[in-house]
């Protein structure tokens, strides 16, 4: 803590400017969010807004290293800047979204085992009631695993996690986008 706080001071005294807090969407770091809208298996790829993909459950292993995106995203009444979790009863389906499994085109769950995340209703091709895809929500322990999840019917629906195709250009202290070294907006 101290080093942080020392480290500010000098960056203040020196005419720098300390970057926007973590979780602001214009810090400059990728954002994410949970769709609002709940689709089927096969609806889940287009989902995302313009500028975002569907997520895969790896690349959301740490959200810490995202900022969550309160507008596109869905909230709660105690979420603050950051996403839903298991934390409370929800109408269905709940803070659960489709995530995408970083496998190979999977659509039967014969062991049907809790936790498992390999099928993708057919690389989320179909929305049939016989298909299988994986879905992924935080949890609501402390000391366990931050992410839970598991196989879901294709034709049910379930909202979807998605995160920003790249970082986002930080935004000067006028609300201006900042241009990178070579006159690009974003992380260059």
């Amino acid at each position: 803590m101290v080093g942080r706080c020392l480290l500010a001071v000098l960056a203040v005294a020196g005419g720098c400017s300390l970057p926007h807090a973590p979780g602001a969407a214009s810090s400059g770091v990728r954002r994410f969010y949970l769709t609002k809208a709940a689709v089927p298996g096969n609806q889940a790829i287009t989902a995302c807004a313009r500028g975002f993909h569907m997520a895969s459950r790896v690349e959301l292993a740490d959200p810490s290293l995202f900022a969550y995106d309160t507008a596109l995203g869905i909230t709660t009444d105690d979420s603050g800047a950051g996403p839903p979790s298991a934390a409370a009863v929800y109408d269905a389906p709940g803070p659960t979204g489709w995530v995408r499994t970083g496998g190979g085109s999977q659509y039967t769950d014969a062991a049907g085992a809790p936790g498992s995340a390999f099928t993708n209703c057919s690389a989320w091709s179909t929305g049939s009631h016989d298909a299988f895809g994986t879905v992924a929500f935080l949890t609501d322990r402390f000391g366990g695993p931050l992410w839970d999840g598991g196989s879901r019917r294709c034709d049910q629906t379930f909202h979807v996690w998605c995160v920003e195709d790249r970082v986002s250009a930080p935004e000067d202290e006028s609300g201006e986008r900042r241009r990178g070294r070579h006159g690009h907006f974003g992380g260059d």
